[in-house]
């Protein structure tokens, strides 16, 4: 193919500008989106955000319409639901007291980001990690109470690199999120880690404590990550693939999506309802399982795979070609 040397110009032009904004760090306008948004069992993701002024935003920034954006981008024809209960400058103690009207009437998920005021307090005498402690205690019980999902974050760093008092905030924050990864594990709940994602990263900062707008975007992804998570986890469906390819040669694969825990039973039968092969008949577990069929001894012709479950809670059959 042959260009003229004003059209070679043009598409040189645009490698040049595609490769300056890479440089630059230009961030990405979509999201890279999980498996689990194909095979989510409900129709809307509700989400509760709780927490101080990172949660309510500051100058016009938040997390909330990019967490939001994130869903909408990867999780098609899904209602998503995501409200704000942040109030700037409130302790867990404060937390405590509106709770139970932040989760009232809520399904879904949960996430919990409050702390850096607690550790703000504990500089001047007032308050201790073991208190703030308790204090997410209760709001992991009670949102769990609701049947919430938690998504418990940690808490970014302030920035002391010139306030020296801020030194004494960041070492009660390390303690803090020593106290929040033990929780999420002894809740057997989610972890958010948005301090491991910003680090001491304070380009990502519009002051000594909250992200600007790249900072809200990271923390968008965090949040969104650990929801998939959860998902994942918690919410997706049975789902059973046409096998690939369809007609089959020599092999065809079928992806099979399991909700929990299961003993699986594939067969193939012929037209006549004869067995000819026992795919797999053992326990898979939670997620999605790409399984092989070899096909290469089977007469060219129909036939079916039938998918059962010891439970009796799964159970499909679909028709395939062997052809050669």
């Amino acid at each position: 193919m042959k260009f003229s040397a004003k059209v070679f110009l043009s598409l040189l032009l645009l490698l040049v500008v595609r490769i300056s904004s890479l440089a630059q760090g230009t961030p990405a306008t979509r999201v890279s989106c999980p498996e689990a948004a194909q095979y989510y069992s409900k129709d809307s993701i509700n989400i509760v955000t709780f927490g101080a002024s990172t949660v309510e935003g500051v100058k016009g920034l938040g997390f909330q319409t990019m967490l939001q954006n994130n869903f909408l981008n990867c999780y098609t024809n899904k209602i998503v639901d995501i409200t704000n209960h942040g109030i700037g400058g409130q302790t867990t103690f404060q937390g405590l007291l509106r709770i139970d009207n932040a989760i009232a009437n809520r399904s879904g998920f949960i996430v919990i980001d409050m702390g850096i005021n607690d550790a703000v307090a504990m500089t001047t005498g007032k308050g201790s990690v073991a208190e703030t402690v308790a204090n997410m205690r209760v709001l992991i019980t009670a949102s769990l109470k609701q049947k919430l999902v938690p998504i418990l974050c940690t808490l970014q760093f302030v920035d002391d690199r010139t306030i020296k008092s801020y030194v004494a905030v960041n070492t009660h924050i390390k303690s803090l999120n020593t106290a929040y990864r033990k929780l999420a594990a002894e809740y057997k709940i989610y972890l958010a880690d948005v301090n491991a994602a910003m680090r001491r990263d304070f380009s990502l900062y519009q002051d000594a404590f909250h992200p600007n707008a790249r900072g809200y975007k990271l923390v968008s992804y965090v949040i969104f990550d650990a929801i998939n998570k959860a998902i994942f986890d918690k919410f997706l469906k049975f789902t059973v693939s046409q096998n690939y390819p369809n007609p089959a040669a020599m092999q065809t694969f079928i992806d099979v999506v399991l909700p929990e825990t299961d003993k699986i039973n594939i067969q193939i039968f012929d037209l006549m309802g004869r067995l000819v092969k026992t795919v797999v008949n053992e326990y898979l577990n939670t997620g999605k399982h790409t399984l092989e069929i070899n096909t290469s001894t089977f007469v060219p012709g129909i036939y079916f795979f039938k998918i059962s479950s010891d439970s009796g809670q799964y159970n499909s059959a679909k028709k395939f070609i062997v052809a050669r």
